[in-house]
C-alpha cells in the first residue's frame, strides 16, 4: 500500500516538475533568442547566449539538468554558452544530461546524438597557452579557438571532453571519460585520455 502511494506521488511529482521546467524553459529560450523545435527540459538549463549569437535547437532535444532525474544523479545543470558572433546548432533527437557546451566560434551537433552525463564540449582554450599573456589583456587576444563538428548517430560516454577543432564522424562511439583532441573518422570506437582508436564500430 505504502509502496503504491509513494510511486503515485513520484509520478505526479515528475510530471509536474517536467511541465514546469518546460514552461520556464520556453520563457528562458525566448529571452535568450534561442530558435527551437519541440523539446523536453527536466530542470532549467543555464544559458549565457549573446544577443549577437546564432543558437538553434531542432526538434527532439532532451536536456536533463536535475540530479534527481539524471541517470547518474550528477548535481550539475546543463550549461550553454554562445559568444558574440558565434554559432551553436543542435540537430534533431539529441539527448544530454548535465552537459556543458561552449561556442566562441562554432559548435555543430548533428542528428540522433546521445551525450552522457557530465560531458563538456568546447571550441576554445579559454586563454592563451603562453604564460606571458596570462592576467593581461593579451590573454584573450591570443586565445586559440576552432570549430567543433559532431555528425549523426554519435554516442559520447559520461564525463568525456570534446576539445576545440575536433570533427567526429557519423556512427562513432566515445568511451566514458575520454578526452577527444583530434578528428575521429566515421564508424569507429575511441576512448582514453587522449582518446585513441579502439576498434571499428560494426553496429
Amino acid at each position: 500500500m505504502l509502496t503504491s502511494i509513494y510511486k503515485t506521488y513520484q509520478d505526479i511529482y515528475f510530471r509536474t516538475y517536467r511541465r514546469l521546467s518546460h514552461f520556464l524553459s520556453l520563457i528562458y529560450f525566448a529571452v535568450n533568442g534561442v530558435k527551437h523545435g519541440e523539446f523536453v527540459c527536466i530542470g532549467l538549463p543555464l544559458l549565457d547566449i549573446h544577443s549577437n549569437a546564432h543558437c538553434v535547437f531542432a526538434s527532439g532535444l532532451s536536456m536533463v539538468s536535475k540530479d534527481k532525474f539524471a541517470t547518474l544523479g550528477k548535481n550539475k545543470r546543463c550549461k550553454i554558452v554562445v559568444s558574440s558572433g558565434a554559432k551553436l546548432t543542435i540537430g534533431t533527437n539529441v539527448g544530454m544530461s548535465n552537459t556543458t557546451i561552449v561556442a566562441t566560434l562554432s559548435v555543430e551537433l548533428g542528428n540522433n546524438i546521445l551525450i552522457g552525463g557530465g560531458t563538456t564540449i568546447v571550441d576554445t582554450d579559454f586563454h592563451s597557452l603562453n604564460p606571458v599573456h596570462w592576467h593581461t589583456p593579451d590573454d584573450l587576444k591570443y586565445m586559440a579557438s576552432a570549430p567543433v563538428v559532431i555528425n549523426d548517430n554519435v554516442f559520447i560516454g559520461m564525463d568525456s571532453i570534446i576539445l576545440k577543432g575536433v570533427s567526429i564522424g557519423s556512427n562513432v562511439i566515445i568511451a566514458a571519460g575520454s578526452v577527444v583532441t583530434k578528428n575521429i573518422p566515421e564508424n569507429q570506437v575511441w576512448g582514453g585520455n587522449p582518446a585513441r582508436f579502439i576498434k571499428n564500430n560494426k553496429t
